[in-house]
């Protein structure tokens, strides 16, 4: 994330492809982490199926104006947290339905949500410019950013995150779960590339205007399902790769897992940091763009890690946390309709 923020995603070169790796895949895997959230939050031992979609809601409540607000400030981003607002929204209808009918949706999504969204590039293209949504737009406006046009629209963007809540109901801590998302999340993400390789090869690289074509490309925040899928599978392996070596080295990541314990209060300093000092926070050279990269990590893991020897959460987690002060455990029906299915 912060990588695509303050460095170059176009730079020529190995270096600058490599450096370019997590464009359009990082805030894919943000989509799947959240929907793992939403599977533990519900799973939780104090909390029931309805305490849980009240959280949603009240996380949705919060996360929407704070997006829309931070999408007026000049940092360069199209800031997500809307968009999670959103899909939590999503989250509230699906979270008492069973497996198979989540990995339905969610390939239904990957399926016919890119479809949807060229069809509306093609006839529309005034309107599906993928521009980010403030606050001082219109309503109307708004709902279509966030549901179709917008750069994380609902109607992709529910593949990752329904796929994420069914993967929050496996078994994370099994070593054989943690295989399979190394194997099956690199092998789908392999597959996906060689597949817009190949087909780009036989049909010609898209040119304008906007087409059919489009269907075969994997470009970040294409919106096609080429990408889509490949991105997922991607974000599966870097969650798997991640399990595997939080469990490995549980000292040496410490400082990570306290990163991302502050994910919200970190994902909204970063970008008043770029609002306030964009010269000095960006760069359009790899190596600078590193160095940058490799200070705010350092950084935010040194603040992170200090903070959490503090304070249980971050400040802006505890906002999200919401007024809930005690909660009713969760009913037994609940689990045993997840695990039979």
């Amino acid at each position: 994330m912060v990588s695509v923020h303050v460095g170059p995603t176009g730079a020529e070169g190995a270096a600058g492809r490599l450096y370019a790796a997590p464009h359009g895949r990082a805030s894919i895997l943000f989509a799947v982490v959240a929907g793992v959230g939403v599977s533990l939050l519900a799973r939780s031992g104090t909390a029931s199926l309805s305490v849980a979609r009240r959280k949603l809601l009240w996380r949705a409540f919060v996360l929407l104006p704070i997006g829309l607000t931070l999408q007026l400030l000049d940092h360069g981003a199209s800031v997500i947290l809307q968009n999670y607002a959103v899909l939590f929204v999503l989250a509230i209808g699906v979270l008492g339905l069973d497996d198979r009918w989540l990995l339905a949706l969610a390939g239904a999504a990957a399926a016919f949500g890119p479809l949807g969204y060229l069809w509306g590039t093609i006839a529309a293209p005034h309107a599906f410019t993928r521009e980010a949504v403030a606050l001082t737009d219109s309503l109307g406006e708004i709902l279509r950013g966030l549901v179709l046009s917008g750069p994380y629209p609902l109607i992709t963007w529910a593949a990752p995150f329904l796929f994420g809540i069914w993967l929050g109901r496996r078994d994370l801590g099994s070593s054989r779960v943690r295989a399979g998302l190394l194997l099956a999340g690199g092998t789908v993400a392999a597959v996906a590339i060689v597949t817009s390789l190949v087909l780009v090869a036989w049909i010609g690289r898209p040119v304008e205007p906007v087409g059919w074509d489009q269907l075969i490309v994997q470009s970040p925040h294409s919106q096609m399902p080429l990408w889509l899928i490949g991105a997922t599978g991607s974000a599966a392996f870097v969650l798997g790769g991640s399990l595997v070596l939080a469990d490995a080295a549980v000292r040496l990541t410490w400082p990570l897992v306290a990163v991302g314990q502050l994910a919200l209060t970190i994902y909204v300093a970063h970008l008043l940091a770029l609002h306030a000092w964009p010269a000095t926070l960006t760069s359009e050279r790899v190596s600078g763009a590193v160095v940058l990269v490799s200070g705010f990590t350092l950084g935010a893991a040194l603040l992170a890690t200090i903070w959490r020897a503090l304070f249980r959460r971050g400040p802006l987690e505890v906002v999200l946390g919401g007024p809930w002060q005690w909660e009713p455990r969760r009913r037994p029906s609940v689990t045993a309709r997840w695990s039979r299915s």
